[in-house]
């Protein structure tokens, strides 16, 4: 069974804020140390595209992910402050469930430790 991760990108969070993001490497953690898992099958999210990502976001919506245009207003709906490592921890998150997916659908289960950022929907994310 895979297990995808992309902890290794974080982003930064202001002091306070309730998203527990410190969970994400703390159940990769876990996992390998339950040793039930051989080591190859714990696998590093690779990024998802812009055409895997236009599957569901609008072009419009993707653009101001990409050059960080996001309004404040867009930002405090999504939960979180844009910046760089925001955007790439959300591709490989992505990424990651893509990866699982895929995994699943040849090895009948796999997972994707690091779900559960936000709810996508076409125009905006929301958290």
């Amino acid at each position: 069974m895979k297990f995808f991760y992309c902890d290794r990108f974080n982003f930064f969070l202001p002091d306070g804020h309730r998203f527990p993001a410190r969970k994400y490497p703390l159940v990769r953690e876990r996992v390998q140390r339950a040793s039930l898992v051989p080591p190859e099958d714990i696998v590093e999210s690779e990024p998802a595209t812009d055409e895997q990502i236009l599957r569901v976001h609008t072009p419009e919506y993707l653009r101001k992910l990409r050059d960080g245009t996001l309004s404040e207003k867009e930002q405090r709906r999504l939960g979180f402050p844009w910046s760089p490592a925001l955007l790439e921890r959300s591709r490989r998150s992505v990424g990651g469930t893509i990866g699982a997916c895929r995994a699943a659908l040849a090895e009948g289960v796999a997972m994707n430790l690091a779900g559960g950022t936000h709810h996508a929907y076409p125009d905006h994310g929301e958290g």
